[in-house]
């Protein structure tokens, strides 16, 4: 086997193994390895961080840290990524604060003591811009620079195209590693129903993603349809249901609602206090008892009963929606079937259809990894291909800040993957022994981080404490 770079088929080989998961850190690192070689990345170039957001801060910090060198590139002026309104490429909305507490949500140091539980995204941004002074960072990060991809050269090194945003032409640059920390929730990765799109279009009915929604101006007075009941659907329906004449709130699938606070004290908070090692079905038990008293049945807001149980998808947190929801500012629908003059139409047949002056699909992101060339990943999922959710599992030189679905903040998961990242290129450069053993396991099933979470979700819906755990024997092994 070549040690600079696995063929085409070795590569769908390995992404093509069964994916029956190890259930601890311990049992994936008593799997048998593959033997093979894989060529060392060159300490001697920098390591190239894509992306100065959240994810991208928490990897530099790491970096930095174990005193590996690195070089930032964000395409915005300044840190913060989406947090920051400014940036084109933000999907934030006046009124949006963190989903989850400023307890949970954080870099190493705690959001200030004065600060709402859920603070508001202008103090998001100002956090991960005082982080990124504090840490040194900025001086580090080339700003106003798209990352264009990146090669492999015949030496093992990657040479990336940067062009500045008011460049014409791309240029090179030579890097030991690129880590890939470009986040999720930007518009670029905006998910549409394109048939349903274009049928409004063609209606003449405005149409716009909730990544472009910024406030509720310019629905007042009128009748709009909102798709999808996730975090950003609810608000944003919420929020427009004050001023619009009437506001419809289509689904595909119903999911549970849980309280923001719990016995006054935020629901992420809660979920990792202490119950967190109690049984799942002690702590499936508690919600259960916990949403039933707070939310009430589904079908008291007009949801039928989700075909889940409770904690087997992610739930959505009620910012208002359930107020909204029971006082009839907002109307529950189910799936559209269509759009046609005008008039939305609905897949259950039992409501007639309804005229619409404007739609907002709030209809979620694609994660987008680049660089996986020749990994196919129509036989297994994403989640599944990448080692511990970060790693690529073929190039030593390339690594993903995979944005994980928790309970919980992810910026403090974050920190973990940088952690064990920057811990995978330290002990490289110190000739640590289990980084051949790292090496020899990339292909193999990576240990199952859900404890009974979350088990109708994909591989990036995790038990927060199961994961980050991990993350930490990891790194403490790839440092032995």
């Amino acid at each position: 086997m070549s040690a600079s770079l696995l063929s085409r088929g070795e590569n769908r080989r390995l992404a093509a193994r069964p994916a029956k998961k190890p259930r601890t850190f311990d049992q994936w690192r008593s799997q048998p390895g593959r033997p093979i070689e894989l060529e060392a990345t060159d300490p001697q170039f920098p390591v190239l961080v894509v992306g100065a957001g959240p994810a991208g801060l928490a990897a530099m910090t790491a970096l930095s840290q174990a005193g590996i060198a690195f070089e930032g590139v964000e395409s915005h002026g300044q840190a913060g990524g989406i947090w920051d309104q400014s940036n084109p490429q933000s999907s934030v909305y006046d009124s949006l604060t963190t989903n989850t507490s400023r307890y949970t949500t954080h870099l190493g140091h705690p959001m200030p003591s004065e600060w709402p539980d859920f603070p508001p995204h202008r103090q998001a941004h100002s956090y991960l811009q005082g982080h990124a002074e504090h840490a040194g960072l900025i001086p580090r990060i080339r700003f106003h620079t798209l990352f264009k991809g990146a090669a492999k050269s015949p030496r093992g090194t990657w040479i990336a195209k940067l062009r500045t945003q008011d460049a014409a032409h791309s240029v090179t640059a030579e890097y030991r590693a690129i880590i890939v920390a470009t986040g999720m929730h930007n518009k670029q990765n905006c998910i549409y129903p394109e048939a349903l799109r274009y049928r409004a279009k063609i209606c003449g009915v405005p149409v716009i993603h909730s990544a472009d929604y910024r406030n509720p101006a310019p629905y007042a007075g009128k009748r709009v349809l909102v798709v999808g009941l996730g975090v950003s659907g609810t608000d944003i329906a919420n929020e427009v249901s004050r001023v619009a004449q009437r506001t419809l709130l289509s689904f595909r699938s119903a999911p549970w609602f849980v309280p923001a606070n719990v016995f006054g004290k935020p629901g992420d908070v809660a979920a990792i206090g202490r119950t967190a090692w109690l049984p799942f079905w002690i702590q499936r038990g508690a919600f259960r008892i916990i949403r039933a008293m707070t939310i009430g049945h589904p079908r008291r807001i007009g949801l039928p009963v989700p075909s889940h149980r409770l904690l087997d998808r992610f739930a959505v947190t009620d910012r208002g929606i359930v107020e909204a929801l029971k006082t009839k500012r907002v109307i529950i629908r189910s799936e559209v079937a269509g759009i046609e003059n005008g008039l939305v139409h609905f897949q259950d047949g039992q409501h007639k259809p309804e005229p619409i002056d404007a739609v907002i699909f709030a209809t979620g992101y694609a994660r987008n990894y680049p660089l996986l060339e020749g990994i196919d990943t129509d036989k297994r999922p994403l989640c599944d291909i990448l080692p511990f959710l970060i790693f690529h599992p073929s190039e030593p030189g390339i690594a993903y800040m995979a944005e994980t679905i928790t309970a919980t903040g992810c910026w403090p998961v974050f920190l973990e993957q940088g952690r064990a990242i920057a811990a995978y290129f330290l002990g490289e450069q110190r000739g640590r022994k289990n980084i051949s053993e790292f090496n020899a396991r990339r292909g193999l099933p990576s240990p199952d981080f859900k404890r009974k979470w979350y088990r109708e979700a994909d591989g990036f819906h995790v038990e927060v404490r199961t994961y980050t755990q991990a993350l930490k024997k990891l790194t403490a092994w790839l440092q032995e």
